[in-house]
């Protein structure tokens, strides 16, 4: 008997449209009572899913500060200049992603924020329940199919320069090879074909702060995570990430921290 179909109507399934689910790699995620939350300026190129249920966190971006709401869950698109800070002990539960998706690359560089009421189950299951990648996945796609359409950058509009998007490839490269030796904004210029001069101008202009804070921040930020998470002398780490010299680096992390990197192991 020859097949027969007759439709009344019908809805395009996605099987049908050549489209394939975001490949999501998870980096980390977790949830952590903190008493600080205080990280530098800099821009990396995850995602980021915040969401704290009790107050306390903040996220500072170079024109505006964000009181984080427990009400709220916080997605952050890759690339994003922002820094952080806290007032008290808050609960913190985050997850750190990269996706292989073209069609996320017009995501404006902004804090998206969601009702945490929305994603109530998910939340729970993901944080509180069975923290797995599969929870994890299904909070990250839900965040994303209900980004707005007003936080994407219209089609014909520009996107960051692609000189700026490769001199952020090569500082993102050089951090996961550890290769910071000589990782500096004359020689960043001269591997994407620019004037040093208008390299530190173009870069500024597009991330709201310059190469050389850009990268220093990214250097002590590897430096805080060693330093809380590995068991190496205050010497090797300075070296791992990228400094000259131990006091080279004290100089820096207490500038920002506002404490030794010794004590700060200790405490």
């Amino acid at each position: 008997m020859s097949e027969r179909v007759k439709y009344v109507s019908q809805t395009v399934k996605m099987s049908d449209s050549n489209r394939c689910i975001p490949s999501i790699r998870l980096v980390r995620g977790g949830k952590a009572r903190l008493a600080e939350w205080i990280v530098p300026m800099r821009s990396l190129p995850e995602w980021h899913i915040y969401w704290n249920s009790t107050s306390g966190g903040q996220l500072i971006l170079p024109d505006a500060k964000i009181v984080m709401d427990p009400e709220s869950v916080y997605l952050l698109p890759p690339n994003l200049v922002f820094a952080t800070a806290s007032n008290g002990v808050f609960e913190h539960f985050f997850l750190d992603f990269r996706l292989e998706d073209e069609s996320f690359l017009r995501v404006k560089k902004e804090p998206v924020r969601f009702r945490r009421k929305d994603y109530e189950w998910i939340l729970k299951q993901c944080f509180w329940q069975d923290f797995s990648v599969l929870t994890a996945g299904t909070l990250i796609l839900a965040l994303l199919a209900a980004i707005p359409p007003e936080n994407y950058v219209p089609e014909g509009a520009a996107l960051m320069d692609p000189r700026i998007q490769r001199a952020l490839d090569l500082i993102s490269a050089a951090f996961q090879l550890q290769q910071l030796k000589g990782l500096n904004n004359r020689t960043i210029s001269r591997k994407i074909g620019m004037s040093q001069v208008n390299f530190q101008h173009l870069f500024k202009r597009e991330l709201k702060i310059s190469p050389h804070r850009y990268i220093l921040n990214r250097r002590l930020e590897l430096a805080h995570d060693l330093l809380r998470n590995s068991d190496r002398s205050i010497e090797d780490i300075a070296e791992a990430s990228g400094f000259s010299n131990r006091y080279q680096f004290t100089k820096s992390f207490s500038g920002v921290y506002k404490i030794p990197p010794g004590r700060f192991r200790r405490k």
